[in-house]
């Protein structure tokens, strides 16, 4: 039985589907609104410093979703779901293994006490080895939705804390990763580390008042 399925299914952490869900978050602003650090919103929303320039900032998704501790939960939720899976697999796989060997032991020596006796035990076997190919693809399929809808909670918990609280200093904020578009930004555009120590703040509480 190929359970290679299971070594392919990269769980550590969702970087790849979260960045291509947030390569780029514009957020449009309402209202004329002051903000820290001396930008100011134009009559159109658009914030922009006092020179005048548009507001950006970019966070590096691949630091946020290593750092961020409820991420870090989830990923480690999801892995033991899946080493809980491959073992039980595994097993049955094992037990499998022996009664097919036993069974080619028996043809082997001839010790099968009629025809009809050897192909009812090789139709067990064969049936036995369908069911395992199919529980391996459902396990492989009920993984992959589950990270699925844990890449959609991420995405939507990143997301929403951006726009409640970055809506009103920038005007466009950029989702920077491996492979991605940002080729040089300015230091200062970078607010990776208060994104991701206000998400862990806020995630800290989260936890003791649970």
């Amino acid at each position: 039985m190929d359970n290679s399925k299971f070594s392919k299914i990269a769980l550590i952490v969702s970087i790849v589907a979260l960045a291509a869900s947030v390569t780029v978050l514009i957020i449009s602003l309402t209202g004329n609104k002051s903000a820290n650090g001396g930008n100011n919103a134009d009559s159109k929303g658009i914030v922009m410093d006092s020179l005048g320039n548009i507001s950006i900032a970019y966070v590096n998704l691949d630091s946020l979703l290593l750092e961020y501790k409820y991420s870090i939960k989830l990923n480690e939720d999801l892995l033991t779901e899946q080493a809980k899976a491959k073992a039980n697999l595994e097993g049955r796989i094992r037990s499998f293994e022996k009664k097919y060997n036993d069974f080619m032991e028996k043809m082997k020596l001839g010790s099968f006490i009629s025809q009809a006796s050897m192909e009812s035990q090789q139709n067990d076997l064969m049936q036995e080895q369908s069911n395992l190919e199919q529980l391996d693809a459902q396990l492989t399929e009920e993984l992959m939705m589950k990270q699925t809808e844990m890449n959609e909670e991420l995405y939507d918990t990143v997301m929403n804390f951006i726009k409640g609280n970055y809506a009103e200093n920038y005007t466009l904020i950029l989702g920077n990763a491996a492979g991605s578009n940002i080729l040089y930004a300015a230091p200062g555009m970078n607010i990776t580390r208060d994104v991701i120590d206000q998400l862990n703040e806020r995630y800290a509480k989260t936890k003791d008042n649970n």
